[in-house]
């Protein structure tokens, strides 16, 4: 018999509500970019358009954190679940996208409005958060989903030729605070021969670790750490 795709999400759903009230919290490190995903897929509303694959998606997500909360570690099975649970997000996001969102096409005849001068890009605003750009674990290397911010990021400055920022990079406290601040340094660095490799030119940018230093959210949770871990663009003068 076939389940249907109203009650896999059901189940799904119901595991979610479990796992968040008893079983193991999903906000660590390596599950960052599953729960990106899972987020954004939800956000363009795959829970309504594809169901299955988002349930499937946020299962793997909880079946991963059991995993690494787990008296006896296996490295291999932890990481191909996290991955299964952003392939199933990506998934759902681009069926949702491809189907559910996707514009109906209208033909009109173009009304005939005289030209317009095109307006000057927005002012960026005082400080530019990088969210969705992670690193893998202990190190500066850049995850593939962190494409999408850094070349946001890159649009920006190109758009606004006059601004020079300071790209800084920030940790949480877990571990000595001065293995946190090399490692934050080497990450700000890495940010920034990014957007230099996509034509940002090297004059404009500064690199800056701040370790644990500047935290933005309380250290003693889960939520709080992943918060404190982040890349910023500060405008320098």
């Amino acid at each position: 018999m076939k389940l249907r795709p109203t009650l896999i999400l059901v189940g799904g759903v119901a595991l979610l509500s479990a796992c968040s009230t008893t079983g193991p919290s999903t906000q660590i490190s390596e599950l960052d970019e599953a729960r990106m995903w899972i987020e954004k897929a939800r956000n363009a509303g795959a829970e309504t358009c594809t169901p299955a694959l988002q349930a499937k998606a946020v299962a793997r997500l909880h079946h991963a954190a059991h995993e690494f909360d787990e008296k006896h570690y296996h490295p291999d099975e932890n990481a191909r679940l996290a991955a299964d649970a952003v392939k199933y997000a990506k998934q759902a996001y681009e069926k949702t996208q491809n189907t559910c969102n996707k514009p109906k096409v209208v033909v009109k005849a173009a009304p005939k409005v005289p030209p317009r001068v095109a307006p000057s890009p927005a002012k960026p605003p005082a400080v530019i958060a990088l969210n969705g750009v992670f690193f893998e674990t202990n190190s500066a290397e850049l995850k593939p989903a962190s494409r999408v911010t850094l070349d946001a990021a890159v649009k920006t400055l190109r758009d606004h030729p006059e601004l020079r920022v300071e790209v800084a990079a920030h940790t949480d406290s877990r571990g000595r605070a001065s293995y946190n601040l090399k490692l934050s340094d080497k990450r700000a660095n890495s940010v920034m021969a990014y957007l230099i490799s996509h034509g940002i030119d090297a004059s404009r940018l500064q690199a800056k670790g701040y370790g644990e230093a500047m935290p933005i959210a309380d250290n003693a949770t889960e939520e709080g750490r992943a918060k404190n871990r982040r890349v910023e663009l500060r405008p320098l003068p």
